[in-house]
């Protein structure tokens, strides 16, 4: 999932300007209902300016089509079940109908979180076309907060992910461009993922290249293997638990003295999350306390972004769910 473009919203001004902006990418086949993404716009924009003190409308896409999220930190809502029934409003001059009628629509899923804890509050929703997603379970395709795409890459099962944007600088893209041709050319089959990791470090110390932060992994069925070293976060998602697996610290093809390895069974409804350095792992802890199995991937980490991304840094969150099949 990559962000396209973000849109502040604190008057109505800004609404009309993001109202045109979105229509200038109207063109795109990217919609799967346009006038039904610009009624889903206008009606969440306008309760960022009627309930709270403003937000932010994002605009993504993935697999080829747009989503839409919307994210404030306000009051949050006190019940969300009862937000989204007909008729149901807070503000004296509404039919309450906005929030039901994108909660019922048949063409996109609609997905909502609010917290209204004295330190961590207020409101995700993100939409994203039924039809596309009805069969994404296992591993979700990456967020990504730039437009280069360059810190995640996956392929049957494979994914490298790495811990700051791979094209920074020349050097630094060729040393990416280096470790995902040499990965993705092994078959999955062959891979010792421990094996790899130091013949990799050896061979970019050999051909002088710049090192690396990053994580390769493999996931069979639910078999997940991670190796990885430095600056990332790896944390596993229980319904009612959220660990964090340390990673030690250091550059693959530089300053290298060890890896961390994982090695686990993904139980269903399970999550394992791995976030980059832009993801604040003070904020990621408020989470510990959320039940989110409910959820889609992407509203996840669409979520997890708003709540505890940076503005100043890469952020980047590959999420692998284990289900029934494996």
């Amino acid at each position: 999932m990559t962000l396209i473009e973000t849109f502040s919203i604190k008057e109505n001004a800004d609404i009309i300007y993001t109202k045109q902006m979105l229509q200038n990418h109207f063109d795109d086949t990217k919609f799967i209902d346009k006038s039904f993404f610009l009624f889903a716009f206008m009606e969440l924009a306008t309760n960022l300016i009627k309930h709270t003190n403003g937000g932010t409308v994002f605009l993504f896409e993935s697999l080829g089509y747009y989503l839409l999220g919307v994210g404030d930190n306000g009051t949050g809502i006190q019940n969300v079940t009862s937000s989204l029934k007909k008729g149901f409003s807070t503000a004296n001059n509404s039919l309450g109908l906005g929030l039901y009628q994108l909660h019922t629509n048949e063409v996109y899923d609609f997905e909502i979180f609010s917290t209204t804890q004295k330190h961590f509050h207020g409101t995700t929703i993100l939409l994203k076309p039924k039809q596309i997603y009805s069969n994404i379970t296992a591993v979700s395709d990456p967020f990504i907060n730039e437009k280069n795409n360059g810190d995640f890459f996956a392929k049957k099962g494979k994914f490298l992910l790495f811990g700051d944007a791979a094209g920074h600088n020349k050097k630094a893209h060729t040393t990416a461009q280096f470790i995902t041709k040499k990965f993705f050319s092994t078959p999955l089959s062959c891979i010792l993922i421990d094996k790899f990791f130091l013949s990799l470090h050896q061979e970019l110390q050999d051909n002088a290249m710049r090192g690396a932060v990053c994580i390769v992994g493999e996931i069979v069925k639910n078999h997940l293997t991670i190796c990885g070293v430095g600056d990332l976060s790896l944390w596993i998602k229980t319904p009612k638990t959220m660990q964090r697996k340390k990673l030690k610290s250091g550059i693959i093809g530089e300053i290298f003295s060890d890896f961390q390895q994982y090695d686990f069974m993904l139980n269903k409804e399970e999550f394992c999350i791995i976030t980059t350095d832009g993801i604040e792992e003070n904020k990621m802890k408020d989470f510990e306390a959320i039940t989110m199995q409910n959820y889609s991937t992407h509203f996840i980490a669409f979520t997890m972004l708003y709540f505890a991304g940076s503005a100043f840094d890469d952020s980047s969150i590959l999420i692998i769910k284990g289900t029934d099949d494996g």
